[in-house]
């Protein structure tokens, strides 16, 4: 008898017990959706702002990036369009103190040393120095008519 009692009231609690916790566990619940609800519509707009800035300052920098990649490329063409244009000019005054032939065979080193009171190797530097200034010219209208058709 007094077993039953005892169990009895140990069924009582329990069952107390698991009904109190789940009806808190159910309370806090719905006030933890309800507040997380709250906090969501009142942060969202926050939030899409700071994304709209953070990817209008990524644009920007990739902008910038590119801009100097274009400028470091442009500068590139013009630092080595102006070596070529002076290595090209002091070609055509400069003169070996003794000139190299390379291995060539006896005629044609004695034509070499024959020709060459007529200077024609200045003749030969002005040549290519015009060669370069029409290729030179020829890649800028081939670049300039591209956006043409």
């Amino acid at each position: 008898m007094i077993s039953r009692v005892l169990g009895w009231i140990g069924d009582f609690f329990q069952n107390l017990f698991t009904v109190l916790f789940q009806f808190l566990g159910n309370l806090f619940q719905k006030l933890f959706d309800g507040l997380i609800a709250v906090l969501k519509f009142i942060f969202r707009p926050i939030l899409i702002l700071v994304a709209i800035i953070f990817y209008f300052i990524y644009k920007l920098s990739v902008l910038f990036v590119l801009i100097f990649q274009v400028l470091l490329a442009v500068g590139k063409l013009l630092y080595s369009f102006v070596i070529g244009l002076f290595r090209t000019l002091a070609g055509i005054v400069w003169t070996p103190t003794t000139p190299q032939h390379g291995s060539w065979s006896g005629p044609i080193r004695e034509v070499f040393l024959a020709l060459e009171p007529y200077q024609l190797d200045k003749i030969a530097y002005v040549l290519m120095f015009a060669i370069w200034i029409m290729t030179a010219v020829g890649a800028i209208r081939i670049l300039s008519s591209r956006g043409e058709a």
